[in-house]
């Protein structure tokens, strides 16, 4: 056995080092000298002996021999290649390590594992972590080309790869942003399916998980797959859903933004109500006008108050302004219910809001105002608000409180052929809810009666005393007359809570309304159901062998109740809506109030009026100026009859040369179409807000409340929203929250 190398070592090595015992320590430096050594101690009797002494002995020998008895000597003591009964070759080869770069050795090369991952701990299929925290101990070749193959060290491989790119490609916000963009469908198809939940007012954080799953899986949408790129990362949980919420929400505030702050002038609205969780809630609604010049109304926020004070509310009001870049010197009108707190002349809000600026106008809610007036008119007669009224509310509950009195009473409705009808609840605080409690009771006279009949020959106290009062003339004669004028009323009312209303339809309406009212002052109205009641009441009627109670007592004292009523009722709906001078000098602007001959000063007082009162502040108005455009511009006018006020707004708007001529004009019909008539758009936003904040989501925070109100009453349809910019605001935002 030759070792040329191993011969020429130890010649240098003899002469830089003379000595025995100096070589040997120079070749003691890997593990078979250490098992020669331990071999030789236990020969020599446990004395310290070298390789090379214990092999010359007293022998001596050139140094050529001596080193290859030496090889010799130690080749007995290397690792010798076993194989299993499988055949394989066990134990660890540093040869693995050159195609496998992830392999190393540990324990003395009793183990081996891989640094891919360990680096990102992967676990494998079974949830143990061998590899990656345990060493392999079964050492053969096999078991490394199966754990390259494995999904353990696939997956690990593709998160190494990830932070590799991320690394090169500008750290943890590029490899989001790359995530992102490999899921965008599956991110997509997310978000609709939370805008869908929002817009028809389902609970989004315990159907969504359900609903993504039950498309996938079911439904057979393979977009949702994607969603899960790991184990810990699925994107169904309520964090994602409220990110997802919450991007949805921001973007319809923020497009809403654009175009209130672009509107040359606003009108403000807003109304108090107490939730579920008894938290003081104010809705702000905002009038504005948009690029096309059409006039829209635009839920803003709820708020929640710690009082319902005048202070607290105007601090809201201006804080929302300011938080959002919007001016109060553009607000042209303020609404309001009427409340003490919100008109008040001292510290109302609307008085605190014209400190700030003059030129604002305070409308009292003329749904609100309507609702006032009947009501009080009914309550300013005796037998209307102390018998009748009551009595109604009574007959209601006497049937709603007991399933077994509507069933019967459903009985007697098929026996008698009539409809099957559910008596109204009447209450004051509901616009013109009496209005269907009379009709209800209309309709199903001849039924309640009868059943109120047979109760009361059961020993029902309530039903004689119901029965006993509603049997009478006068009763129900003043049902009849009811039937005859709240339905003009109740028209009235839902005039006045469009959305598009403006205020010179209000004085037109009100003054219609209150001509066919007079009319049932003294006779009844032609074709009225007063009018047939003494038919009805006649052999073969529908209340023939009721036994009704007719008397000519009876008769006189309806006929002052009529009167009363009807008096009341028109001298409240004068007194509430008054026609004031500037409002009156809008009306000017209406074509449909355009005389057939316009004489040479038409107008000119109405424009005196607006331009004195609108001559500094936003947008001031010149009075010579506005008084030359109106000369020109009335002329326009005849041919724009068939207009509104709001088309006339819009036609300025899209036509740049009458906006160009008439610039004052123009700005006067901004002013008129923004001012709040109504509160209606805040009552909406009260049924909206009692449907979403429900008992069960009594714990909801504001802010997710507001996304889900802005969602539901402003979001468009589903095919009209862009969620490709929701998708990307989403990226943006998962990114921010990774680097912090």
């Amino acid at each position: 056995m030759s070792s040329h190398g191993t011969s020429h070592g130890t010649k240098r090595k003899a002469k830089e080092c003379p000595g025995q015992r100096k070589m040997t320590s120079f070749f003691c430096h890997n593990v078979e000298e250490d098992k020669a050594n331990s071999e030789i101690a236990s020969i020599e009797g446990g004395e310290s002996v070298t390789i090379d002494e214990h092999l010359s002995g007293s022998d001596e020998c050139s140094v050529e021999r001596q080193n290859q008895k030496r090889a010799e000597f130690l080749e007995k003591f290397k690792p010798q290649k076993k194989k299993n009964n499988s055949g394989h070759l066990v134990g660890y080869q540093e040869a693995w390590e050159k195609q496998h770069p992830w392999l190393y050795c540990v324990n003395n090369k009793t183990g081996m594992m891989c640094s891919i991952c360990k680096r990102h701990n992967q676990q494998q299929q079974n949830g143990e972590f061998i590899w990656s925290k345990i060493p392999c101990t079964s050492l053969r070749v096999d078991k490394v080309g199966d754990h390259a193959k494995s999904q353990q060290h696939v997956r690990a491989q593709a998160k190494e790869n990830n932070r590799i790119a991320a690394e090169v490609n500008g750290g943890i916000r590029q490899a989001m942003a790359n995530t992102v963009s490999l899921n965008r469908e599956a991110v997509k198809a997310a978000l609709k399916v939370v805008y869908h939940l929002a817009k028809k007012e389902i609970p989004h954080h315990t159907n969504f998980k359900d609903l993504v799953m039950f498309a996938a899986t079911e439904l057979g949408c393979e977009v949702f797959n994607r969603l899960n790129v790991g184990r810990n990362a699925t994107y169904t949980s309520s964090t994602v859903v409220d990110e997802f919420l919450s991007v949805l929400g921001t973007q319809l505030e923020e497009d809403q933004l654009i175009t209130i702050r672009a509107s040359p002038f606003l009108g403000l609205m807003c109304d108090e109500t107490v939730d579920i969780s008894t938290t003081n809630e104010l809705v702000l609604y905002c009038r504005c006008i948009d690029g096309d010049g059409k006039c829209q109304a635009n839920f803003l926020k709820v708020v929640a108050l710690k009082d319902g004070k005048a202070d607290t509310v105007k601090g809201a009001l201006i804080h929302y302004m300011e938080e959002n870049d919007l001016s109060i010197q553009k607000v042209a009108g303020f609404g309001s219910d009427g409340a003490a707190c919100m008109i008040g002349n001292r510290t109302g809000v609307a008085t605190q809001l014209k400190g700030d600026n003059a030129k604002i106008l305070s409308i009292h809610c003329i749904a609100h105002r309507l609702a006032l007036a009947v009501g009080q008119a009914g309550n300013k007669v005796k037998y209307v608000g102390e018998v009748f009224k009551p009595n109604l509310m009574t007959l209601y509950l006497y049937y709603n409180g007991s399933a077994v009195r509507s069933e019967g009473l459903k009985e007697i409705q098929n026996i008698l052929q009539e409809m099957e009808l559910k008596l109204k609840q009447p209450k004051d605080v509901r616009w013109l809810s009496h209005d269907a409690a009379t009709k209800a009771l209309y309709r199903s006279l001849p039924s309640v009666l009868v059943h109120l009949n047979q109760e009361m020959g059961k020993g029902v106290v309530m039903a004689r005393a119901l029965w006993s009062w509603l049997r009478t003339y006068k009763a129900i004669a003043t049902l009849y007359l009811l039937c005859d004028v709240l339905p003009h009323l109740s028209a009235l009312s839902k005039c006045f809570q469009q959305k598009q209303l403006d205020l010179t339809e209000i004085h037109r309406a009100v003054e219609t309304k209150k001509q066919v009212i007079r009319l049932a002052r003294d006779q009844p109205i032609e074709g009225g159901r007063l009018a047939n009641l003494d038919v009805d009441l006649s052999p073969g009627g529908r209340l023939d062998g009721l036994e009704i109670q007719v008397f000519d007592q009876q008769r006189q004292e309806f006929a002052s109740v009529q009167r009363q009523f009807i008096d009341n009722l028109v001298e409240n709906m004068e007194e509430r809506f008054p026609q004031t001078e500037l409002l009156a000098a809008f009306g000017v602007l209406d074509p449909g109030c355009l005389p057939n001959s316009m004489t040479g000063d038409y107008g000119w007082e109405e424009m005196n009026q607006l331009s004195t009162f609108y001559s500094d502040g936003h947008s001031p108005i010149d009075r010579e100026e506005l008084r030359d455009e109106w000369i020109s511009f009335r002329q326009h006018l005849g041919s724009y009859r068939q207009k509104t006020p709001k088309d006339m707004c819009q036609v300025l708007s899209a036509n740049p040369t009458l906006s160009c001529q008439y610039p004052h004009i123009a700005s006067l019909y901004a002013r008129m179409v923004v001012i709040p008539v109504h509160t209606a758009d805040c009552e909406r936003a009260f049924s909206t807000l009692k449907r979403v904040k429900t008992r069960l989501r009594s714990t909801m925070t504001n802010a997710t409340l507001n996304h889900l109100l802005r969602i539901s009453i402003e979001g468009p349809a589903i095919d009209q929203f862009d969620f490709d910019k929701a998708v990307s605001r989403w990226g943006s935002l998962r990114n921010r929250r990774l680097l912090l």
